[in-house]
């Protein structure tokens, strides 16, 4: 606790206008969940050895504050910070610090619903088996869409936009250079170094390319990019949405994460390189339960299909082909396209982790490709020859139904977490299915 002191009073001097904290976490569902603390409480606190505490149950809530099934009411988690992940939060003029925190019991031993905690677990056992490390980088697609509202309630989402294209650079995208400008300079306020930025294909759509980064600190500078670029489109009047479809019949929201593979020293040689190729052939093998995790809704699913370069609808890869649900870009390097903004990051690292792992350990050869095109686009005896042979689920229903069944996706990720969130799945499920196509579609937009 000590350190931990010391590296607050040294975030302090260096930012002298804090005058609240929030403690930041995402649920399992992907909501943003914070406790603010007032600057001397938390200075207090920490001069104290203490954290904060909370009730166990927010991690098992679903939307309306309903506990999922199985659910208890009772115990409680504490919130330790994560000083790594400081920064102030980009408009506040200095007054809001925002720290990420693993949830934590009062030993300081991770909850089996630690999400954050089980993407470091998982990579430190990555590196301690196998001699290697990963480096995750993610595409942020948003949908900048304008709020029409009446008396305070909003009674849809328009496009800023409608005839927009990949990178294009029309008259009308001109319109909104300050917009997207403005969001490329306050990502490098918060201490984000985009690669590179353009237009997407859907309405109002903008990719933002991050830098590449250690699982954890790829997952944080996303959840912080995020933030940021919707604090920037609230200053000019939109809502910024990684909802997967905000525009019936056009284009989606994806979110696509790149992994490399890499040895902890020197460059590696051939045996190394058919080490990451197991890695990979992990996922190919447990696609069916990660897309619990990274197609993680109903609409999700509209994502899993030929001719939207989005990853087709087998387990399959090629080289530079958006067409397939893995695209590989170097030896030791691949795009995950299968992957939507209303996922969990978290969740989605855990489970690539736990696939490539095992992938590893069984020393599997990658199969499945290289495909040239759409895998489904493909002959059968062309399949045949390639290895491709698994379809993959196309309802979120049979992707649970997978990962319940996946024992040793389950066993890496921990049976307790992979049924919490199940279970929350499952009743969120229901109450999103309750409402009408229209509600529901701008109820997720709010909210993502």
């Amino acid at each position: 606790m000590d350190q931990a002191l010391t590296l607050w009073e040294e975030f302090l001097a260096e930012n002298d206008q804090v005058e609240f904290v929030w403690l930041q976490f995402l649920s399992l569902l992907s909501t943003p969940l914070a406790r603010m603390v007032p600057r001397a409480k938390f200075s207090d606190m920490l001069k104290q050895g203490q954290w904060l505490s909370m009730t166990s149950a927010i991690l098992h809530l679903l939307p309306g504050d309903r506990l999922a099934d199985g659910a208890s009411p009772t115990g409680k988690l504490h919130l330790r910070p994560d000083f790594s992940t400081a920064y102030c939060q980009f408009g506040s003029n200095g007054t809001r610090a925002v720290i990420n925190v693993d949830c934590v019991d009062e030993h300081g031993a991770p909850i089996a619903e630690c999400a954050r905690s089980k993407v470091r677990e998982l990579h430190d056992r990555l590196e301690r088996e196998t001699q290697t490390a990963l480096l995750v980088g993610f595409e942020v697609e948003v949908m900048f869409v304008r709020p029409r509202e009446d008396g305070g309630k909003v009674l849809e989402y328009e496009a800023i936009n409608s005839e927009h294209s990949f990178t294009s650079m029309t008259p009308e995208d001109r319109t909104y250079l300050d917009l997207i400008e403005a969001v490329a300079r306050a990502l490098a306020t918060v201490g984000i170094a985009l690669e590179q930025f353009h237009a997407e294909a859907g309405p109002g759509q903008w990719e933002f390319v991050l830098p590449p980064a250690q699982p954890l600190q790829a997952i944080d500078m996303l959840l912080r990019a995020r933030e940021t670029i919707m604090i920037v489109a609230k200053s000019f009047g939109l809502r910024a949405t990684v909802y997967t479809q905000p525009f019936p019949e056009r284009p989606c929201n994806g979110a696509h994460v790149h992994l490399s593979v890499n040895p902890l020293e020197g460059k590696g040689d051939a045996r190394f390189l058919r080490g990451a190729e197991s890695f990979f052939a992990g996922i190919m093998r447990h696609f069916p339960a990660v897309l619990a995790f990274s197609l993680p809704s109903d609409i999700s699913y509209s994502r899993v299909a030929t001719g939207t370069w989005s990853g087709g609808e087998y387990a399959a890869w090629g080289w530079e082909n958006k067409e397939v649900a893995l695209r590989r870009i170097q030896e030791n390097r691949f795009e995950v396209k299968l992957v939507d903004g209303l996922s969990n990051p978290f969740l989605v690292l855990s489970a690539l982790l736990s696939a490539g792992i095992d992938g590893m350990r069984a020393n599997l050869p990658l199969r499945g490709g290289h495909c040239h095109k759409g895998a489904a686009q493909l002959s059968a005896e062309e399949r045949e020859a390639l290895g491709v042979k698994d379809i993959l689920p196309t309802t979120l229903d049979n992707s649970l139904a997978f990962l319940a069944g996946d024992h040793v996706m389950r066993d890496l990720l921990g049976p307790d977490l992979v049924s919490s969130y199940t279970s929350l799945k499952k009743g969120e499920a229901v109450f999103l299915r309750a409402m009408e196509q229209d509600e529901r579609r701008r109820w997720l937009i709010a909210r993502h």
